[in-house]
């Protein structure tokens, strides 16, 4: 089933209606919920560093690693904390949107990869959902890789949405990745220390072709993410 708009101002429909139909949904959404909880506590928990964050409507673009630490900051740091973001179908998606929409955020569930007309459709939606308001957030080597190569998808909604974009990096320690996956996911733990940096934004114009700012895109976020690792390291830890 793909992403319906309940009415013509709609935001994106719960993910439930957005959902393959899995015998182990309610697994699934059992664990996304416990996983909320999680995020939650960590936020609760966690020590904070860098400038302050951007805090109106804006894009947030990030690497698929982020996801979870980035929802973490966002929770923490941002006094409106409702962000829609893209995410897949089956199990592991269902787990990342009940997570998400139990911190008070929303979804627009991807279809299959290969099918790139109902991807590009998405987008549109998502642009849609921009324009009414809401913040979003893409990650831009997302849905499955390569790992840190940027795709398009970001660049096509922030001109379709006439929203910046704004690149988003952030840096924990202790650092505990995801080593099996593809994108080698970042999990924070309880009272660990975070850092988040921000990129110069990316303003892109109604009709502007986006492949030639898809370098700029790629620099900025290896940059800021830099930044923030870099910077991470020097601090002394705290006491």
């Amino acid at each position: 089933m793909s992403a319906e708009s309940t009415g013509p101002e709609a935001g994106p429909a719960p993910a439930i209606l957005q959902e393959d139909r899995i015998p182990s949904a309610w697994l699934a959404r059992l664990i996304g919920r416990a996983l909320a909880l999680y995020l939650r506590l960590v936020a609760a928990t966690m020590r904070t560093s860098g400038p302050p964050v951007v805090q109106g409507q804006t894009i947030f673009a990030i690497w698929h690693e982020s996801n979870l630490v980035a929802a973490t900051a966002a929770y923490h740091l941002r006094s409106n904390k409702r962000v829609i973001s893209f995410s897949t179908r089956g199990f592991r998606g269902i787990v990342m949107n009940t997570m998400l929409e139990s911190m008070g955020s929303g979804v627009v569930a991807l279809p299959e990869e290969s099918n790139r007309a109902e991807a590009a459709r998405l987008a549109l939606e998502m642009a849609r959902i921009g324009r009414l308001g809401e913040s979003l957030v893409v990650s831009c080597d997302g849905p499955v890789g390569p790992y840190r190569i940027a795709k398009p998808g970001v660049l096509i909604v922030a001109r379709e949405a006439g929203i910046p974009i704004q690149p988003w990096a952030v840096s924990i320690r202790p650092t505990w990745r995801l080593a099996g996956r593809w994108d080698r996911q970042l999990v924070p733990l309880p009272f660990c220390r975070m850092r988040v940096e921000e990129g110069q934004q990316i303003r892109i114009a109604r009709r502007e072709p986006v492949k030639p700012r898809l370098a700029e895109l790629q620099a900025t976020l290896e940059q800021v993410q830099q930044r923030a690792d870099r910077r991470m390291e020097r601090r002394k830890p705290l006491p």
